[in-house]
């Protein structure tokens, strides 16, 4: 029978080679005065450290793997590549089978359009896929709790910096390889996202089990009203405009403009969370700075910022790890204390302004009380616009 090696001694064989070779630091060590005893233990040192440097890349390897398969579903979900996929396999392969791929999509379009802003649905068993527990090894991702939070309340988790995907917000709060759920227990996380998301065949299954629904107002808002005591929405408050002023090294923050979740947040007397990823910015190489793309303003054209995103997402490409994966860097999650919001049906601007003065203030403090320990070099400052 093949042997398996369990991941509990994958870990002991790594842990065992990290701290020999540590101790060795790779040096010959001396020839002893019985030379036979010498040659079969330098042959048994050598093939036990052997094992345990495959047992280590085999690791390394599948880490890198969970990440290369989470980027590209990402990838071509969002591009529809697998609603074209289906055709083209109905059409050339599998023919037989059309009735069923027109009654999904009519399913789809015609009548479950509307989960994906009513709740969508959460799969806890996609949640816990052990492709997600890699991926959080391969950065590392680590999730910092500061504060115990209320179960019976409903939270706005608002995550900073956007990055070029926000992998801390997708491992932390879209699964369990973090354990949210132990930490905050009877907090029940949805991560809200860009509407065509949920137009996507086959992709909006698996995103909506991961507990992703529409960033939209009214999405937003069912999930805070209606679903229940601890049921909280996390949101990226930059949004795709943030991955303009992307820069390893650096957090330039879209906040100024952003209005939307202090509105949310008032109208349903829900606290806002300020939430840090640390690192988030610095998966990807450093990258030219271009004029063109940094002269987005708010007002224009949505096709103008859609394009720019879009070339910045294809600058990624070539500073990219192999051309494909971002770098193995270590991204820290910080969930700050939650701000108190008393619930106004019809909040003035007056006290929009003042919520929002608050919460940057607060998302400021955050900032500086744990850049140090999460290795933010003492030049880097937290710009705001």
């Amino acid at each position: 029978m093949p042997m398996r090696i369990s991941s509990t001694a994958i870990e002991e064989i790594i842990g065992d080679f990290c701290s020999e070779t540590s101790k060795s630091n790779w040096k010959r060590k001396p020839a002893q005065a019985n030379l036979p005893s010498t040659f079969s233990h330098a042959s048994t040192v050598t093939m036990s450290g052997l094992v345990r440097y495959l047992a280590t890349q085999k690791v390394r390897l599948l880490q890198g793997l969970s990440v290369l398969v989470f980027y590209w579903i990402l990838v071509f979900g969002t591009l529809f590549v697998f609603g074209a996929l289906i055709v083209y396999v109905v059409i050339n392969r599998l023919f037989i089978i059309w009735p069923l791929c027109v009654l999904y999509l009519t399913w789809v379009y015609f009548i479950d359009l509307k989960t994906f802003s009513r709740g969508g649905r959460r799969a806890e068993f996609i949640r816990n896929n052990p492709l997600f527990d890699y991926m959080r090894d391969y950065f590392p991702i680590s999730l910092v709790k500061t504060t115990q939070l209320d179960p019976a309340r409903n939270y706005i988790f608002c995550y900073h910096p956007h990055g070029a995907i926000p992998d801390g917000l997708a491992i932390g709060f879209g699964s369990e390889a973090l354990q949210f759920s132990k930490k905050f227990p009877g907090v029940v996380p949805y991560i809200g996202v860009h509407s065509f998301m949920g137009w996507s065949p086959i992709f909006r299954e698996i995103v909506m089990g991961l507990g992703v629904v529409n960033v939209s107002h009214e999405s937003c808002k069912f999930v805070l009203t209606q679903q229940g005591p601890g049921h909280s929405v996390a949101i990226v408050v930059g949004g795709a405009s943030e991955v303009l002023n992307l820069f390893p090294g650096s957090y330039t923050l879209t906040l100024e403009r952003r209005r939307g979740f202090i509105k949310l947040a008032l109208e349903t007397g829900s606290p806002l969370v300020p939430v840090f990823g640390f690192g988030q910015n610095d998966v990807f190489d450093k990258q030219p700075k271009i004029d063109y793309l940094l002269r987005y303003k708010p007002g224009r054209s949505k096709w103008e910022k859609w394009s720019k995103v879009f070339l910045k997402g294809v600058m990624q490409v070539m500073f990219a790890r192999f051309g494909v994966m971002p770098y193995p860097h270590p991204i820290t999650v910080v969930v700050g204390s939650p701000i108190p919001v008393e619930k106004v049906e019809n909040p003035s601007e007056q006290q929009m302004n003042k919520l929002h003065s608050e919460y940057k203030e607060k998302l400021k403090e955050l900032f500086e009380q744990h850049r140090d320990a999460c290795g933010v070099q003492k030049e880097t400052e937290l710009v705001i616009q």
